[in-house]
This record gives C-alpha cells, sequence and structure tokens, in this order.
C-alpha cells in the first residue's frame, strides 16, 4: 500500500509541475486579489479592536485561499484520470482503494502547502514576525486545510463524471467558503448571522489558526474571537473527518 501511496503522490507533483500554466495561475491569483483588495480598501476597511492595516490582515487570507485552490483543483485529476482510463486501471490493482485516496490527497496537500509558503514568505513586508513556532504552526495549519480540501474534492470529484461539472460546482462553493472564512472581512465586524455562518464553515479555523501562526502566536488575533486551541482542534477533527469520508466513498463504485 506504501509503494502505491508513494507512486500517486509522485505522479501528483509531476503533473502539476510539468503545467506551467497552473503554476503561474495558482500563484499569481491570490497575489492579484491581494494587491487589489488590499490596496482598494486599504483606506475603508477597519479591523475592530486591532490597529493592523488590511494589507497585513488579508495576507493570511490570501495565503488560505492558494491553499483552497491548490488542494481542490488538484483533486481535478481525479475525474481526468477516470477519462482517460488511467483510474480504472488503478482500482483494478490488488492494492486497496484507501491508497487511492491517500496518494492523491497527499500529492495535493503537498503542492498547496508548498504554493501557500511562497505566499507567506511576504509576511515580513507588512509587518508580520512570525518566528520559527508562528511558522510551523501557520504551516501545520496550511497542511490541516490542505488535507481537509484535498479530500472533499476527492468526494466530489469520485461522483462527477467530466470536469465541466467538477469546474461549475467548485466555483460555486469555493470563493463563499473563503469569503465566510474570516480570509477577507473579520468576524468581529460582520452582522449576527453572517458570524453564526463563519463558525459553521470549517474553514474559518484552520484561517484562524493561520493567522495565529503568521502573527507569532498572540493571545488573540485580530478580528476574531477564537482561541488557539479551538481553532487547532476543530481543524484536526475537520481534516479527519473528510479523509474518512473519502475513503469510504472510494469504497462505492464510481458514478
Amino acid at each position: 500500500m506504501t509503494d502505491a501511496v508513494l507512486a500517486l503522490w509522485r505522479r501528483e507533483i509531476l503533473v502539476f509541475v510539468r503545467d506551467r500554466a497552473r503554476v503561474v495561475g495558482v500563484l499569481a491569483q491570490p497575489l492579484l486579489f491581494w494587491v487589489v483588495f488590499g490596496f482598494g480598501f486599504a483606506e475603508s476597511v477597519t479591523i475592530p479592536g486591532s490597529d493592523a492595516g488590511y494589507l497585513q490582515y488579508l495576507l493570511p487570507g490570501m495565503v488560505a485561499l492558494t491553499v483552497l485552490f491548490t488542494a481542490i483543483y488538484s483533486t481535478l485529476s481525479v475525474v481526468e484520470d477516470r477519462q482517460s482510463g488511467v483510474l480504472q486501471a488503478v482500482l483494478v490493482s490488488p492494492q486497496p482503494r484507501a491508497a487511492v485516496v491517500l496518494g492523491v490527497v497527499s500529492g495535493g496537500s503537498t503542492l498547496a502547502v508548498g504554493q501557500a509558503a511562497l505566499i507567506g514568505v511576504l509576511a515580513p513586508f507588512v509587518g508580520l514576525a512570525p518566528g520559527l513556532a508562528g511558522a510551523a504552526v501557520a504551516l501545520l495549519a496550511c497542511a490541516l486545510l490542505a488535507v481537509t480540501f484535498c479530500a472533499l474534492g476527492f468526494v466530489m470529484a469520485w461522483r462527477l463524471k467530466t470536469t465541466r461539472a467538477y469546474h461549475a460546482i467548485m466555483n460555486v462553493l469555493l470563493i463563499p467558503v473563503w469569503l465566510l472564512s474570516g480570509a477577507f472581512f473579520p468576524e468581529t465586524g460582520a452582522s449576527a448571522a453572517v458570524a453564526a455562518v463563519m463558525r459553521l464553515n470549517p474553514a474559518t479555523y484552520g484561517v484562524g489558526l493561520l493567522r495565529y501562526g503568521l502573527h507569532g502566536l498572540p493571545d488573540a488575533i485580530p478580528g476574531s474571537r477564537l482561541g488557539l486551541g479551538v481553532c487547532l482542534m476543530v481543524s484536526v477533527g475537520v481534516a479527519a473527518v473528510s479523509v474518512a469520508l473519502a475513503a469510504r466513498v472510494a469504497q462505492r463504485p464510481e458514478a
């Protein structure tokens, strides 16, 4: 099983690296959003209870966006492999189907964390000083977000027949999940109804954990009332449940 997971992991990495347009797109979109929104709303958005500027507040959100985009679209390979016949060849092998899940999720998560780290290095330029411990927590947050959304993307890809259907559904789901995670605007400045939805969004806790890391593990983070322990426990739990769900779905017949 280990050999199968490593083979699928390696294949995910190679497919991504060879697609230069995809590499550029994953990095360029969050950077463009950060520059446009960060400077565009710098004078009009204030973070309640914090002196942080909007560029500083928005950077963890851009790191999270990179993770979400990379993680979700890495599982597009499941649909493409079905169409090309590669997936069927893997499924008829003696390897357990859990190996397919772990290979795809580990490959997509590695890519997502690597891409997010390239955006995260901009933290010192906006006044963030995470330190070694904070950087480790930020990487952990990226990894947990990546595992969660790779696994959820696998669940969707397993049931869909075409890449067009996958793109349509993910475009509808991905941006609202990101917007309502505290990445774009603070929970403390939202209405009660929106704040309640944000608390139900699993990405909120991953973004909160990421923000704790990039801010150097403070007692509280700007724009949120969530504690570090709560963000960590919920993020770990959601990631575990997502992988278990993906493994369960993989045992069923394909769509």
